[in-house]
């Protein structure tokens, strides 16, 4: 018997692409209407793009209200930690705070979604938050963004995929084909806040994790197998592999007490950097772990608004 036309969402004029056993059907998607929020024009739930079979890809944009100055505001893309396996942008008080932050500071501020780990395995988180980033370029105009000043910010896992955008670029193989395709998804700077760069060297969850309780791993969730036993894979998600003289300008703040995320991930991606002859700075948090002090998070924020700012350039 002959499959109808609607069979798993298709509709004769979309564009679609079929993964494994599931078909995606990605049509253009506009901006949802404005909300004035004080000092911010506020687009909630905009749909990136409609994954059948898995929850659609959405993100949050705060944009400061009045006019832009020259062709558009700077962006943040905003992506939340949580192991890859936990979490949302929506609950994220990070996102929270980075969020009214940046919006004082000039910034337009993107909290975007990515499947997690057990929804599917990398590189889908990758390309969801490409996607996101191709989104936000492909409606820069009806949005008042500048498409020539996007920057990623993230701590964690989020950090990750904030130096993944910072290094990957626009390359071909690592785009993926969810949501608009054609603009880029480039990133001009990054602020990454202890991220993993070395899934290989990447140490067991701490005591106090809740993945320690339970005996799991969230990388090997992330890569489908234990690293160790997915080497290549393993490899192709570490930020290290893919440094080149290209990538982005990036901030990397880490602290020496860190027992999720050694200090030594870190330091390995920036000597990375400096040694592709990249743009890379890095604080070093003494005595600090994995999740930052108010103080700390504060000066931080402040450090990565005054890089971006150096960085992104005026309009």
């Amino acid at each position: 018997m002959a499959r109808p036309a609607s069979w798993y969402g298709y509709r004769p004029g979309a564009r679609s692409v079929t993964l494994g056993p599931v078909m995606r059907v990605l049509p253009q998607t506009a901006p949802p209407e404005a909300e004035p929020a004080g000092s911010a024009l506020l687009y909630r739930d905009a749909e990136v793009a409609p994954l059948l079979g898995y929850r659609p890809l959405l993100l949050d944009l705060a944009v400061p209200a009045g006019p832009p100055p020259g062709p558009g505001w700077p962006v943040v893309a905003f992506v939340h930690g949580g192991a890859f396996a936990v979490g949302s942008p929506k609950h994220a008080p990070l996102g929270r705070y980075l969020g009214e932050r940046l919006v004082e500071a000039g910034f337009a501020v993107a909290k975007v979604h990515f499947r997690h780990s057990r929804e599917a395995v990398y590189p889908a988180q990758l390309h969801d938050v490409k996607a996101a980033v191709r989104w936000l370029r492909h409606h820069a105009g009806t949005l008042a963004l500048d498409p020539g000043r996007f920057s990623a910010w993230g701590h964690a896992a989020g950090g990750h995929l904030a130096v993944m955008l910072a290094v990957t670029g626009d390359r071909p193989d690592l785009e993926g084909d969810v949501g608009v395709t054609g603009p880029s998804s480039a990133v001009q700077a990054a602020v990454a806040w202890s991220p993993p760069s070395d899934f290989a060297r990447l140490p067991p969850p701490p005591p106090g994790s809740p993945f320690h309780r339970t005996g799991e791993d969230p990388h090997a969730w992330l890569l489908g197998a234990a690293p160790a036993a997915h080497p290549a894979l393993a490899a192709a998600a570490s930020p290290l592999t893919h440094v080149t003289a290209a990538a982005a300008p990036l901030l990397v703040a880490h602290g020496t007490g860190d027992d999720g995320v050694p200090i030594a991930q870190s330091e390995a991606l920036v000597a990375a950097y400096w040694q592709a002859g990249a743009d890379a700075e890095f604080a070093w948090l003494e005595d600090t772990g994995h999740v930052y002090g108010h103080r700390t998070r504060a000066a931080m924020t402040t450090a990565g608004i005054e890089f971006l700012r150096d960085r992104l350039g005026p309009a």
